[in-house]
């Protein structure tokens, strides 16, 4: 891990040397001071922990962007962030999601790769500088890292920027990796984490669509990390049942999910977290355990909580367990 520790006045205690965080605090506070206190209240939670992930991550954006690449990431999670806000504000003015169809938002959105390359880079940092998505880093860490063998087989379903993935085989030295996601700018940019974390000979990522891996070998993966996709689906009942096929029995999966939480590329709209167990117990997989989590801010009088839920699931041996 990049950061290191120095004794503090008087030799009392120790702290961590976090440079990295230190410069992005920095210019955040100077580019963009509305943003702030996001991230102070990210850090808030736990600090020396908080820093620690922060460090590891920025390392890898460094060494994958280069030394602006802290800045350029920062403006791009300040205009996601911004993006989000208005997307919720007309949500609780329509009371719907702006699109419905992928057809739609590949349109308005995907097809445009500098656009996304900006927001794949934004979503890298708002991993941890959301404080409801850092309480679900932690979960991944604490629940779903430790339940896997040193020398697992991962599946990645659509990986974007590929930190998930990246973190996972980063702890632990003989795993490996396959990632599947639709868009070349994903592939790009989660190959460039994964060599900036040292672990690309590890992962192996291919442009292909999520709802296609039924084509790939049934049972084959010890662990499946599928983040924030479902909410992106007109049907995501089919991509439940996708990690079910690529789970051996007993594997198990992190799986996140978007509730009332308006984007530009959110289609199928969850408003209560038991719709997301139901369609993973609907696909053979037993849920051992959830979080969910929100912004420690709203819209005023808001009529809808923007959530993001942490699934870990197991694939089930028989129709009970």
């Amino acid at each position: 891990m990049p950061t290191t520790t120095t004794k503090t006045a008087g030799g009392a205690g120790s702290r961590a040397k976090t440079p990295l965080l230190d410069r992005l605090f920095d210019y955040v506070a100077e580019a963009h001071p509305r943003s702030l206190r996001g991230l102070n209240e990210a850090r808030s939670q736990d600090a020396q922990r908080f820093a620690g992930i922060a460090e590891l991550y920025l390392d890898w954006l460094v060494k994958a962007r280069g030394e602006e690449g802290i800045d350029a990431a920062a403006d791009a999670f300040a205009q996601f962030s911004t993006d989000v806000n208005l997307a919720q504000a007309r949500y609780e003015r329509d009371g719907a999601y702006a699109n419905k169809t992928f057809a739609e938002v590949y349109k308005d959105h995907y097809s445009d790769a500098e656009a996304m390359d900006g927001y794949l880079w934004g979503i890298y940092l708002t991993n941890f500088l959301w404080a409801h998505h850092y309480q679900i880093m932690t979960f991944f860490q604490d629940r779903f890292m430790t339940r896997l063998a040193d020398d697992a087989k991962l599946v990645e379903v659509a990986p974007g920027h590929g930190g998930w993935g990246v973190w996972a085989l980063a702890h632990m030295p003989g795993a490996v990796l396959e990632g599947y996601d639709i868009s070349p700018q994903s592939i790009q940019i989660a190959n460039s984490v994964a060599e900036a974390a040292g672990v690309g000979d590890r992962a192996t990522y291919v442009e292909k669509d999520a709802l296609d891996l039924e084509q790939v070998e049934a049972e084959s993966a010890d662990g499946c990390i599928c983040s924030f996709l479902v909410e992106h689906l007109e049907d995501p009942q089919h991509l439940y049942k996708v990690i079910s096929h690529l789970l051996k029995t007993g594997g198990v999966a992190f799986i996140t999910g978007a509730l009332t939480a308006a984007q530009v590329d959110h289609i199928y709209e969850y408003r209560y977290e038991s719709e997301l167990v139901k369609m993973c117990e609907n696909a053979g997989l037993r849920v051992l355990e959830t979080l969910s989590a929100n912004p420690y801010r709203t819209l005023p009088k808001a009529k809808f909580m923007p959530r993001s839920m942490a699934l870990l699931v197991q694939k089930r041996a028989n129709d009970l367990y």
